[in-house]
């Protein structure tokens, strides 16, 4: 019963003050750090009396109030009047506020049985508010979910508060200002030491240029100066705080003395390199790295002032700015956001028992991997979802301190090819305890190059130990230094670890490039780490054409254990691209409760991007590798299904990740036969598709798209059946791959090149210029060209001559033999070019952007014109092409050669006459709009009604082809934001 003078909110109130008390070991230890309906709590002229619901407000965090209410706009309209409101104590601006709807259930339950409730994991609903900008008003606050409210326990709400606490603009404008300073800082000292001084400064931290020895060199500064105050406010003895008064300029001498008195203690990997390079640099000018310093020191009071502390990685933010490799390598780290979406698909509450969880010793038995750590982004996002669910199953403060020791001793993983992301991994990960000190951490800087060719934790297909470099930087925790700690290892067994979570190198071997381009490798190098990286994946199920991250995906392969679990950051084209096939094949009968998620084309760049500073779309996979072996040699058992997600915007801010990875849980837990909707609140955050991928490492068409029907559609489509809008019919003959119907022509390296380029192939092409250059032999459709290239058919863009001084005719004579007057598009840009096939009225040879499909019968060359052209062709070809770029399609040849189309050639004499007198009716009547605007394109609209003429599909077909069409071109992956074709949608 609800006690005298109290209401039943106010009931309510104090019973989720004590559930969130309990929901967290800090909370349980802390327990003043929730305040339930106190006054005095808000500062401000007649804010004193007024009292927030809840108040959450811990040293380490900005404050969080929840408003709550049965109502839940009233909730809503008091969270929305905390934001800018500052507390009593510590005049803190409130940021973040939480709107909570009370379940009405609870109007009959005292305070007790609400407590019981909630502690059991009873939903309750709530909605998160957040000042974004400076000023008044609702354009400075924004609300997410948009629309409606997060269903999630109690656990749940405690996760996303700390996470969520500082606005994502605000962190983002800390990182901006300590970058600033560490740029400051570096300045200091470049124009203090002479060129050959900054060198070999830069050569302590192993980086290749002085510019960015220095600044890497004042991250190592900064992260030892906030690792020490961090330590220092954790009650570690020996570590003084920090003095941030700025009287005077810290003495190099000084700092080091203190650093070098926590060797002594533990956390030597953090402070022995920044020791190790201040003392170097102390010597060569004491002055101007007193005055770096004091730069580096103002930079930790901003994060202190901010109150992120651990919460925020200052190599996540600050390094990827200043590697030399990162583009070169194509090394791009992930974005915490992406990490903890991930770290919540991967590591989930069922895959232990609620007494493992609970459990100090789970890093003991259970471990988590990364063998290509960068920063340390996604090991911490593991390690703080096993801590989460440790403190949910009943973890304490001191097992967390346990937990926290034993992941850095045994549970914790890895590895990277740079020494300073390797260092600022383990320091990352030492940030997340309580102070408490470890022993040796199995974090290590492998190497790549050198007279052994190295190739990085690629070194692990195999071996089971690799050299750790980074014991001859930083010695080991124990304080081992020289000859022995330059033989310590890292060991990563076969069939080892539970989870293993990465972001893998995307590089690889094409155009001159080479998959070994890290600065500082002579061509030599990079060659015999080519030869070493083919032969380390011989027999694996790789093709090297997929680059190094499909390398890494088999190394996953080996060294998970079956039951365990992978997530991998991925470029898209592991989706779609033909050098994939073999690896999506071993992930569909290798795997199971296989997850991909991506966002829709175009909406994943930027400043948005799943990973940092990449200009590529992305991808999430999860799966679990199964308990049993069931392929046999003869490729027995049943392959599973492909989770499709397809998100409308990527995830950016951490708190909602984690949220998002629910909402895709759940909705994978009710998809069937059909698509669901993913939903937070009433927020449409994208679709879910369960898929079967049939086990041949064929695309996975759904991945990517918006609309589940479309997905569905485009994929009956490509088994020869039409299937929308309650309108079902199969095609009159077999679906087959392109090339079991025609003859496709050779690429174009083959064929020649244009004039004043590389001397490769059996021509050299020049422009025709006009209509009548355009008659004659030997001329090419060589390049697309969507402003002139709108008719079915076209003009040749070039004519081959002998190229000078090169004996070619024999290869002259065989590429003649692939001439053909039918050509299919190799690079479709659906946003401007019309045509995925285009005839010529003469055979012409093929080119860079047509490839030659040859047929003796004219007609099904005429046909295959109008399918490939109509929306039936172009959506089979958008759900087999690479969709990696918004609005294009990219096939190579091989990917081209099983692109799926009917069985032509199997229609009967009165369909294919038919076919090409359609055609040639079409042909004369003129333009076509882009592929992209489909819907509104009125010869379009007729070649797919000859297309259902051609496969004799019911008028029901026809009628329901009109809305598939208008879904298709509303699709980012084909309109990629093209303003012509959203004003024609709208």
């Amino acid at each position: 019963m609800l006690k005298k003078g109290k209401t039943i909110e106010e009931t309510f109130n104090q019973a989720l003050g004590a559930a969130l008390r309990e929901a967290t070991a800090r909370w349980r230890a802390a327990p003043d750090t929730v305040q339930v309906e106190e006054t005095r709590t808000l500062a401000g002229r007649g804010q004193s009396g007024k009292r927030p619901d809840i108040l959450v407000i811990e040293r380490a965090s900005p404050p969080v109030v929840i408003e709550c209410s049965f109502d839940g706009a009233d909730a809503d309209a008091d969270a929305r009047a905390r934001l800018g409101r500052s507390t009593a104590q510590g005049r803190l601006e409130i940021k973040t506020a939480v709107a909570a709807r009370i379940p009405p259930a609870n109007r009959l339950r005292s305070q007790a049985e609400i407590q019981e409730a909630l502690s059991g994991g009873e939903f309750i609903h709530y909605a998160l508010h957040q000042k974004i900008a400076d000023g008044d008003g609702d354009a400075a606050k924004r609300r997410w979910p948009s629309t409606g409210f997060l269903a999630g326990s109690v656990h749940d709400l405690a996760a996303m508060l700390p996470a969520a606490a500082l606005p994502r603009e605000e962190v983002e404008e800390v990182a901006r200002e300590v970058a600033e300073l560490v740029d400051s800082a570096a300045g200091r000292l470049e124009w203090a030491l002479s060129e050959a001084q900054q060198l070999e400064i830069a050569e302590q931290v192993h980086q290749r240029t002085p510019l960015k020895g220095l600044r890497t060199t004042m991250v190592l500064w900064l992260n030892a100066l906030a690792t020490q105050q961090r330590l220092s406010g954790q009650g570690v003895k020996s570590l003084p705080p920090l003095e941030f008064s700025g009287a005077e300029l810290p003495a190099p001498s000084r700092q080091a003395a203190i650093w070098r008195a926590i060797l002594k203690e533990n956390w030597r990997s953090i402070f022995e390199p920044a020791v190790r390079v201040l003392e170097k640099s102390g010597d060569v000018n004491p002055h101007a790295t007193g005055q770096a310093l004091a730069l580096l020191v103002q930079a930790v009071e901003k994060i202190e002032l901010a109150r992120l502390g651990p919460r925020i990685n200052v190599g996540a933010e600050l390094f990827p700015k200043l590697s030399d490799d990162r583009k070169t390598a194509a090394a791009f780290y992930t974005q915490p956001a992406t990490a903890e979406l991930l770290a919540g698909l991967v590591i989930r509450p069922d895959a232990l028992k609620a007494d493992e969880w609970a459990s100090a010793e789970i890093f003991r038995k259970r471990r988590l991997a990364d063998l290509a750590c960068g920063t340390g982004t996604l090991l911490r996002a593991g390690y703080a979802r096993v801590s989460a669910l440790h403190e949910r199953a009943g973890g304490t403060v001191e097992s967390a301190a346990l937990l926290h020791r034993s992941a850095m001793e045994a549970g914790l993983v890895g590895t990277d090819i740079s020494p300073i992301a390797a260092h600022l991994t383990a320091s990352s990960l030492a940030a997340v305890g309580a102070g408490e000190p470890y022993g040796d951490t199995d974090i290590g800087w492998v190497d790549v190059g050198g007279e052994v060719a190295a190739a990085g934790s690629l070194e692990y297909l195999a071996d089971t130990q690799v050299a750790n470099l980074f014991a001859e930087v930083a010695g080991r925790s124990t304080g081992e230094q020289g000859r022995e700690a330059g033989r310590h290892s890292v060991a990563v067994f076969d069939d080892d670890f539970d989870w293993i979570l990465m972001n893998p190198p995307y590089s690889r071997t094409r155009g001159g490039q080479s998959a070994f381009d890290v600065a500082g490798l002579t061509e030599k190098e990079r060659k015999d780490c080519q030869a070493k990286w083919k032969l380390l994946t011989r027999g694996e199920p790789v093709n090297n054409k997929a680059g190094m991250a499909a390398s890494f995906l088999a190394l996953a392969r080996k060294k998970v254990k079956r039951g365990g679990r992978i997530g991998f950051v991925l470029p898209l084209t592991a989706a779609f691209a033909d050098s994939w096939r073999v690896t999506r094949r071993m992930i569909e009968r290798e795997f199971e409760d296989i997850v991909v998620v991506a966002v829709a084309g175009g909406r994943a760049l930027g400043r948005d991007a799943i990973s940092a500073d990449t200009h590529m779309e992305e991808m999430l996979l999860a799966a679990t590798r199964r308990e049993e072996w069931r392929f046999a040699a003869k490729g027995e058992g049943d392959p599973s299904p492909v989770h499709c997600v397809t998100l409308l915007r990527p995830p950016t801010r951490v708190g909602e990740a984690g949220e998002i990875a629910r909402a895709i849980t759940a909705a994978l837990d009710r998809v069937g036969d059909g698509g669901l909707v993913v939903k937070a609140g009433e927020e449409e955050l994208g679709q879910a598709l369960a898929f079967d991928a049939g086990g041949d490492g064929a695309p996975w068409g759904p991945l990517g798209v918006t609309h589940a029907d479309l997905a569905l559609a485009a994929d009956a489509l490509a088994e020869g059946r039409f299937d929308f809008g309650g309108a079902r019919a199969s095609f009159p003959v077999e679906m087959a791959a392109v090339a079991d119907v025609f003859a496709v022509g050779p690429t174009h390296h083959l064929i020649g090149h244009l004039r004043g380029k590389d001397p490769i192939g059996a021509f050299e092409f020049h422009p025709v210029r006009n209509a009548r250059d355009a008659i004659g032999g030997d001329r090419a459709l060589w390049e697309a060209n969507g402003k002139t290239q709108r008719r079915l058919i076209v003009s040749p863009t070039h004519k081959g001559a002998a190229p000078a001084g090169v004996g070619s005719k024999n290869r002259r004579g065989v590429m003649r033999r692939h001439q053909s007057d039918l050509h299919y598009a190799r690079n479709m840009r659906w946003t401007s070019q019309a045509l995925l096939a285009g005839t010529t009225e003469r055979s012409a040879l093929g080119g860079r952007g047509w490839t030659t499909l040859g047929h003796e019968d004219a007609r099904v060359r005429r046909a295959f014109a109008l399918w490939a052209n109509s929306t039936l062709g172009m959506a089979v070809h958008w759900t087999r092409g690479q969709r990696t770029h918004a609005g294009r399609s990219t096939t190579q040849i091989g990917a081209l050669k099983k692109i799926p189309c009917p069985r032509l050639d199997d229609l009967g004499d009165a369909a294919l006459d038919r076919a090409a007198a359609d055609f040639e009716e079409l042909a004369g009547r003129g333009d076509l709009l882009p592929a992209c605007q489909a819907h509104a394109d009125e010869l379009r609209i007729a070649i797919d009604e000859a297309a259902v003429r051609l496969l004799g599909l019911p008028e029901s077909a026809a009628s329901a082809l009109g809305d598939l069409r208008l879904l298709w071109c509303g699709e980012p992956s084909v309109h990629g934001s093209n303003r012509a074709a959203l004003r024609l949608l709208e």
